[in-house]
């Protein structure tokens, strides 16, 4: 499962936990403090995608395959705020089989 930039600008992708530079396409983390705890931040020029997941073996993600327990996306004036894993999944859709995506656009 990807999370992907759409967007004719970059966006800034909070989230916790740390994620694996490989994960991260080689992007190196900020570490940044919100409401007193410690948040990673990346920063993604429009099209470049994260992996933020894995489904394997299957047609349909399950919560328990997102690897992030909070996810925040910034762009613009806009801020999208997911608090837990079911509210991550909520927003990721089917691109192609086996590819599931949050794409912001």
């Amino acid at each position: 499962m990807t999370l992907e930039n759409r967007t004719n600008q970059a966006i800034e992708v909070v989230y916790q936990p740390y994620l694996d530079t490989r994960q991260l396409n080689g992007l190196e983390p900020e570490k940044i403090i919100i409401q007193g705890q410690e948040m990673n931040m990346v920063t993604l020029d429009s099209s470049e995608t994260i992996t933020i997941g894995i489904v394997t073996a299957m047609y349909t993600p399950f919560a328990s395959d997102i690897d992030l327990d909070y996810l925040e996306i910034r762009y613009g004036s806009d801020t999208l705020r997911l608090t837990g894993k079911n509210a991550i999944l909520t927003t990721i859709q089917k691109v192609e089989k086996l590819d599931w995506r949050l794409i912001i656009k």
